[in-house]
């Protein structure tokens, strides 16, 4: 007998099979979803025109380009804001594109008024003696101008006992004027500083920084002539001050408040710089606020923290590179910091007195560590540390410790 009956029957009965086939049903591809773009507005557009124009002619990054961007915007509106946003645009060698970028200011920022260098009598005379406006004057009487400082270290001197520091650190707020004289003048307005050296702290505290560099030979740019670029750049101009007069309103109505999603961490001086270019890039809308967050962010990492505060966030990394032991020793301490060349204890000569210098006003004291019997080293405990950390520093970030250990290993 056949074991397989089937077999037989398919011989006698074509078509027949053991089991009926099941119909595979194969479900409808739907077609793909269009990618879903966002519907510009002649705000977005003006905004992408203006950082169009800063990338044809100087070398810089996204970040850098977004503040540009929004900059020259709050330079038309600033009057609707508390507080103004200052610039400090340096660069580590000459030649890296800092007056380029205040020729370019000049085109695009309501009324710049430039200076070059100078005197504290000179400016002053700029400042105060064309009828600047005061306290005292109607807001209309006068619009104050934006002013773009170049070669300010020809001017600024390192230390903090000069004049011009109190002129330009009270111009930052609406509220805060200069008395001089029997008289009260307020230098509130726009400021973009250019220079090779860093700026006095306190003025740099109240500053974004710009870090230019030189362009590579493969940047390629295109050759600034200022006249052919102000006529490139009317109908731009006539955009930005017909968006500035149409919103004026809505931004001081708004910037009664702090903006929304406020970066974390800034510090008093830096929020005041941060707060206008937030406000104006809520307003536009879009990707903006995103990018400008992601910006602030970005580029305050280069602001000029002092050296004592550089060098407690070195400690932190330290301590966890060690993974957090109870103690550390100023040997220990040693070891690993005088061994970054990019930073400044590099160069320390008389280490522990250095160090103990610098913490001493952050109330952190060396310790006497009794490690063996006969043995007493100096050395800083961990929980001393800790209140420093958290007044002054952002949280720590994942990964620092790895990179610390990386600088360690390669300088060693």
């Amino acid at each position: 007998m056949d074991p397989y009956p089937h077999n037989y029957l398919e011989k006698m009965l074509p078509g027949f099979e053991k089991k009926p086939k099941e119909q595979t049903f194969t479900p409808p591809v739907a077609p793909p979803k269009p990618p879903i773009t966002e519907a510009k507005t002649p705000a977005m557009d003006m905004l992408a025109a203006i950082v169009a124009f800063f990338r044809k002619y100087l070398v810089c990054d996204e970040h850098q380009l977004t503040i540009l961007a929004l900059w020259i915007v709050h330079t038309w509106c600033f009057d609707a804001f508390p507080t103004s946003a200052y610039l400090d645009i340096r660069s580590p060698e000459s030649q890296s594109g800092k007056s380029l970028l205040l020729d370019l200011f000049e085109l695009l920022c309501d009324a710049p008024d430039r200076i070059n260098g100078g005197e504290v009598r000179t400016i002053w005379y700029k400042l105060v003696g064309d009828g600047r406006e005061t306290p005292n004057q109607k807001k209309d009487d006068k619009k104050l101008a934006t002013i773009l400082f170049d070669d300010c270290h020809h001017t600024f001197g390192p230390s903090e006992r000069q004049p011009l520091l109190a002129w330009f650190n009270s111009g930052s707020r609406r509220r805060s004027v200069y008395t001089a004289y029997g008289e009260q003048y307020s230098f509130f307005c726009p400021k973009a500083f250019a220079g090779n050296a860093h700026l006095p702290r306190s003025l740099a505290a109240r500053c974004i920084p710009i870090l230019l560099r030189r362009k590579r030979p493969t940047d390629s740019v295109a050759r600034f002539d200022f006249r052919s670029a102000c006529d490139e750049t009317v109908k731009l101009r006539d955009q930005i001050e017909e968006w500035a007069k149409d919103n004026t309103q809505a931004l001081e109505n708004i910037a009664r408040n702090a903006p929304d999603k406020l970066p974390p961490y800034l510090s008093a001086r830096e929020q005041d710089s941060a707060e206008p270019l937030l406000h104006i890039a809520n307003r536009i809308g879009g990707a903006w606020p995103e990018k400008t967050r992601n910006a602030i962010l970005a580029l305050l990492r280069f602001s000029s923290a002092s050296t004592a505060v550089e060098l407690l966030s070195d400690i932190r990394l330290v301590f966890a590179f060690k993974e957090n032991p109870e103690y550390l020793t100023t040997a220990d301490l040693s070891s690993i910091l005088c061994s970054l060349d990019f930073r400044p204890w590099s160069a320390w000569r008389g280490f522990g007195h250095k160090l103990a210098f610098q913490l001493h006003p952050f109330g952190i004291k060396s310790r006497n560590l009794k490690l063996e019997k006969d043995k007493v080293l100096k050395g800083y405990l961990f929980k001393d540390f800790h209140d420093a950390w958290e007044r002054y520093l952002p949280p720590f970030a994942e990964g620092s410790a790895t990179k610390t250990a990386n600088a360690t290993s390669s300088a060693t």
